[in-house]
């Protein structure tokens, strides 16, 4: 009888086995190393992208530093210029407001009642005058209430006096100018501060 020892057949198809996967092992770590390799090098170029970019971006806000400080410097100025404009075109509009007044207070007159003074101060007007009667200071009044700038007048006296042999009726009437529907009043009336500067020129 022929007896095989295959033990030393056992051993190298072991050896072989192990080799195959410790080979395996190996490529498996090689071909791991390069994949990260290749994923820290992209990530590295970005991050190198990123940082260039974002060097870039702040090398230009600091050479336009100057240029958004000169904006700023010209949107004040724009803001201030815009206030003095408004407030200059409020006052070449209100400079025309006592011929408004006046031409209202006119309008509003009874036949039989004189004004014998008009004071104007700080948006408020004061009318002192003569009248026939007690009844043509209420027509007056009444008046009054149709009147934009002068609707809120108030009788501040009220008394006899005799002028030149008549027994007539003296009045002060206090009144706050609300002026402002000017602006239409003005339309109404056909005039402007343009046109009104025109005729001053012209006079």
């Amino acid at each position: 009888m022929i007896q095989i020892n295959l033990l030393p057949i056992r051993a190298e198809r072991r050896k072989e086995f192990i080799r195959k996967q410790l080979s395996i092992v190996a490529l498996s770590l090689v071909f791991a190393i390069a994949v990260m390799s290749m994923l820290f090098f992209k990530a590295h170029g970005q991050y190198n992208n990123t940082k260039s970019t974002l060097e870039r971006t702040n090398r230009k806000i600091k050479q336009l530093d100057p240029v958004i400080k000169k904006i700023e410097v010209y949107k004040k100025k724009k803001e201030e210029i815009s206030k003095k404009i408004a407030v200059i075109i409020d006052l070449d509009r209100y400079r025309l407001a006592p011929v408004v007044v006046l031409s209202d207070l006119s309008q509003q007159r009874p036949e039989k009642l004189w004004f014998t003074e008009i004071k104007e101060n700080t948006k408020h007007l004061t009318i002192t005058g003569v009248a026939i009667d007690n009844e043509t200071i209420v027509t007056f009044l009444n008046n009054l209430k149709q009147s934009t700038p002068l609707k809120n007048a108030d009788l501040t006296l009220l008394r006899s006096q005799e002028i030149k042999g008549l027994e007539l009726k003296g009045f002060a009437i206090e009144c706050p100018l609300d002026l402002d529907a000017l602006p239409d009043m003005l339309i109404k009336m056909n005039i402007s501060p343009a046109t009104s500067l025109e005729e001053e020129q012209n006079g």
